[in-house]
């Protein structure tokens, strides 16, 4: 158990968190890896067991169960953690910060001028769709 931590630790180390595909593949290997290890553990342990009473058997079995849970919760924060970008330098935010503000207030002017655009000027009003064929007269249904 303690060494399935210890791996455990080690991949989710700051340098398994880079977003290129090749860094991504390597903590995919080494996930699978160690479920593996944890599977090839968690058989072991279950030989050696052998036959066990019914109430034995079942606290073996929740223990197994919660180093795989254990093991999956790992794994889902290792991805999560990967997901995420890293932050920006503060200089670098207070620009990005800036340019969009910026887009946002020429953004605003253009919706506005359109708004204004639209109030003045009335639409024509839509023309009546052309006849498919002129020798067919069309005409009213009756029901």
């Amino acid at each position: 158990m303690r060494a399935i931590f210890l791996v455990l630790l080690a991949a989710a180390s700051p340098a398994a968190l880079a977003t290129d595909p090749a860094t991504q593949a390597q903590l995919l290997r080494q996930q699978q890896s160690d479920a593996f290890a944890l599977q090839l553990q968690q058989s072991v342990q279950s030989f050696r067991a052998g036959a066990l009473a019914p109430e034995r058997r079942l606290e073996l079995e929740s223990t197994l169960r919660d180093q795989r849970l254990q093991q999956s919760d790992a794994f889902y924060r290792q991805q999560v953690q990967q997901a995420q970008p890293l932050a920006p330098a503060p200089g670098q935010r207070g620009a990005e910060l800036l340019r969009f503000e910026q887009q946002n207030a020429v953004d605003l002017d253009r919706a506005r001028a359109e708004a204004a655009d639209a109030v003045v000027r009335p639409r024509p009003p839509a023309a009546p769709a052309p006849n498919p064929e002129p020798a067919v007269v069309w005409g009213p249904v009756l029901r």
